[in-house]
């Protein structure tokens, strides 16, 4: 640790003295040097000792003030002056604004060098950089012993232990220490620190480094992306926080955070992959059911969920946020479709809710479990998404519901109402399939418009003779004509079976 000024003149062969500004004894000393100018603090910084034999120092009672008001604005550690050497009379002025100022002022002995004074700075200097760079090498191996499959905890309580201040990191509504991650509000103080942050990032120009407005001397230093967060440092009790060591600490973290990232990315890119095999069924049953248990969702039931998405980046998000709190999950998105796989139980899925905007909706399937219901799972809870929108209510969740449908006539299994579609829409289908032509969704989009031409043709980008051209072709090949109740009806129903059971996209 760099010497003091107190320290300094407590060495009885250096017969140096105080005569003004005790107030500012336990000033570290950085550096010592001789200069004799008449500005000194022109040339001089923070922390730093002006050793002098007098002769810059000025005679006038106003210009010793000054001359003391000066260095003290630089943020020079003191002034230690050579006696009886060339320094004129020290006038009560200039030992008041030493004083006032909380700059020491101090007389050496003639026959002590100022070499003296020098090499016992530098040498505690050298030392406290000893120590520094001690304790940084210390920092980084604790990089190399924790691994990323560990987690972040005990890394943070090494840290914290290296640097006597209790180490957390917050991210969103969560923090994290040794003990875990948990809910701010189960820790007021990191709580009451973390609102201090947000006000301090909010600001016009947020710096990385925050000193927080509290009797602790805590900081707070930005985490960057992946997964911005921020990390507290929180003094013990009559420590210091060591600016330098921390952002070492930061950047270890950082790093650790980062490859913890890759990892999860790199399962999430696997768990897609497996996802979509489960859907398509091209995975054998008990390998499946193997690697399900690899991740923590093969010894329990399961539930399906699909939201709406345009925004990807945000299911990305959600996976690294599930993983970090330990919840088994699998995820896709398909066609603007996320699908997420996750235990059946009612945490799984409020944690689903707690990571996306407020304003995402899912639907969510029965339980199942067995792997070959994977696919009607999917198709269950992307009808409940579908009937949850067709209500234009606020809730955010729907759960499938065999027995409620759109319309309230549709078959309760998905296997009827495959057979009412094709029964019904097969011809369509088969026509859309091998004229790559797009008569189904013309006659959907015609009946959700309530068989308005202007509007249908609108949605669909097309002119009003084009639609009417696929409608007539549309009642050729189903043999129901669109002026006819009851075959609106049945074409309607058969759209609703055909969506429920997946033959059409919602």
């Amino acid at each position: 640790m760099a010497i003091s000024v107190k320290d300094l003149i407590a060495v009885p062969s250096l017969k140096t003295h105080l005569i003004a500004g005790a107030s500012g004894l336990g000033r570290s000393i950085s550096w010592a040097h001789v200069c004799e100018l008449s500005e000194p603090w022109l040339w001089f910084g923070e922390d730093e000792l002006l050793m002098t034999t007098g002769l810059g120092v000025p005679s006038g009672a106003a210009a010793q003030t000054r001359y003391i008001e000066s260095l003290a604005a630089v943020g020079a550690a003191g002034i230690a002056i050579g006696e009886p050497m060339h320094a004129p009379r020290l006038t009560d002025q200039m030992l008041a604004a030493a004083d006032v100022a909380g700059l020491p002022l101090l007389l050496t002995a003639p026959e002590v060098p100022f070499i003296a004074l020098a090499r016992t700075v530098a040498g505690a200097s050298v030392r406290e950089s000893q120590a520094r760079l001690a304790a940084i090498e210390r920092l980084y191996d604790h990089m190399r012993t924790f691994s990323t499959t560990e987690g972040i905890g005990p890394l943070l309580a090494a840290l914290s232990q290296e640097l006597h201040h209790r180490l957390v990191i917050v991210e969103g509504a969560k923090v994290q220490d040794i003990s875990g991650i948990h809910d701010l509000e189960k820790d007021p103080f990191t709580a009451e620190l973390a609102a201090s942050v947000r006000s301090a990032t909010q600001t016009k120009n947020p710096t990385t480094l925050i000193r927080l407005r509290d009797q602790s001397g805590s900081l707070a230093i930005a985490l960057p992306a992946p997964n911005p967060a921020t990390l507290l440092a929180i003094a013990e009790e009559g420590r210091h926080i060591d600016v330098g060591l921390l952002q070492h600490a930061a950047a270890v973290i950082a790093a650790q955070r980062a490859n913890a990232n890759a990892g999860r990315e790199r399962a999430r890119r696997l768990g897609s992959s497996l996802f979509a095999r489960l859907l398509d069924g091209t995975i054998d049953s008990t390998v499946g059911v193997d690697e399900l248990i690899d991740r923590s969702l093969g010894s329990t039931r399961l539930l399906l969920a699909a939201s709406a998405t345009e925004d990807t980046t945000e299911w990305a998000d959600l996976h690294h946020r599930l993983d970090a709190e330990g919840l088994g999950h699998l995820l896709l998105v398909r066609a603007n479709t996320a699908l997420i796989l996750v235990p059946a139980e009612s945490r799984a899925i409020d944690a689903v809710l707690s990571h996306l905007p407020t304003t995402s909706r899912i639907g969510v399937s029965e339980p199942f479990d067995r792997v070959s219901e994977t696919r009607s799972a999917s198709l269950q809870a992307q009808w409940a998404l579908h009937q949850g929108g067709q209500r234009g209510g606020v809730e955010r969740l729907t759960h499938f519901a065999p027995t409620e449908t759109a319309v309230g006539f549709l078959p309760a299994s998905l296997a009827d109402n495959e057979r009412v579609a094709r029964r019904v829409l097969g011809a369509l289908l088969t026509y859309d399939e091998e004229k790559h032509s797009q008569l189904l969704i013309s006659l959907r989009v015609f009946l959700e418009e309530n068989r308005s031409w202007q509007r249908a043709a609108a949605r669909l980008f097309v002119h009003k003779q084009t639609l009417v051209y696929r409608i007539e072709r549309v009642e050729q090949l189903t043999g129901r004509q669109l002026q006819s109740t009851s075959d609106v009806a049945e074409l309607w129903l058969a759209l609703q079976a055909a969506m429920a059971c997946g033959l059409i996209e919602i």
